[in-house]
């Protein structure tokens, strides 16, 4: 693994102009994958709705916890949550349809219990924190396990079918990293995917690859925030792709109209 010398390369106050401190996995992968959501989002403090394939997931997991704590399952009060979160999303027939999916992905999910019956519950979405490069990340672990000497870090993913993209793995990479400084023990990280019809459990193994990558994509991030000054001159270095998924959320196409004209 590259070691980090604890010297910053980079200057905190351009994060700090911008409002991106603490960092976390989610905004850098934002601003190197989907940068003009990001600039809509973090820079234009733009924020919308978050999706119902997003909402699925932070309902499945609650109820996986519970379910794994003994706690009785009333499916009708996780739905009615889930609701709630999606009340203002455009998108109806996007609703009703992971509505129909959560209770088959809960399903599908309970075979997570085997899967740690011999560990013991270390800790559940806890807040993480570590630096990169003198930059301050925090996040939040899904489930983390532990036996004598050693974590087991469980990311559970529910989606419409088993695929594995690289920013599942980019951000267990910060949060082993986090739970290594934290604890001194060895931190083993799965991915527990979970679709309406099936489950899988998928080991993660890191190369020194992922951290040049994560170097590389905060020293992009400071030169930008650096040489930005207002909204606009992010605007004028990122054009837009009109063929880009992201715009049928109507709350992001409304803010690309405005911010880009197009």
């Amino acid at each position: 693994m590259l070691k980090n010398s604890g010297r910053s390369i980079m200057k905190l106050e351009n994060f700090k102009k911008w409002d991106l401190l603490p960092m976390s996995p989610s905004k850098l992968n934002g601003y190197r994958n989907y940068t003009c959501q990001f600039i809509i989002e973090k820079i234009y403090k733009r924020l919308g709705t978050s999706s119902p394939a997003a909402q699925a997931g932070n309902t499945v997991e609650p109820m996986l916890y519970d379910y794994l704590i003994g706690k009785e399952i009333n499916q009708k009060e996780y739905l009615s949550k889930f609701k709630k979160e999606t009340l203002d999303y455009p998108i109806r027939e996007d609703v009703d349809k992971y509505e129909k999916l959560i209770p088959k992905m809960f399903e599908q999910a309970k075979a997570f219990r085997d899967v740690v019956a011999d560990k013991e519950l270390h800790s559940y979405q806890e807040e993480l924190f570590t630096e990169v490069l003198g930059i301050p990340f925090r996040g939040f672990s899904d489930f983390v396990f532990k036996d004598v000497n050693k974590l087991y870090m469980y990311d559970l993913k529910t989606k419409g079918r088993m695929a594995i993209n690289h920013y599942d793995k980019l951000q267990q990479w910060f949060y082993r990293k986090a739970l290594q400084e934290t604890y001194k023990m060895e931190v083993e990280c799965f991915l527990f995917i979970v679709t309406p019809s099936k489950s899988h459990l998928e080991p993660i193994e890191f190369t020194e690859e992922f951290e040049i990558e994560i170097n590389n994509g905060l020293k992009s991030m400071d030169k930008v925030l650096q040489i930005c000054n207002t909204p606009k001159d992010f605007a004028f270095l990122y054009q837009p792709n009109l063929d880009d998924f992201i715009w049928r959320s109507k709350h992001l196409y409304q803010a690309r109209k405005d911010i880009w004209g197009v």
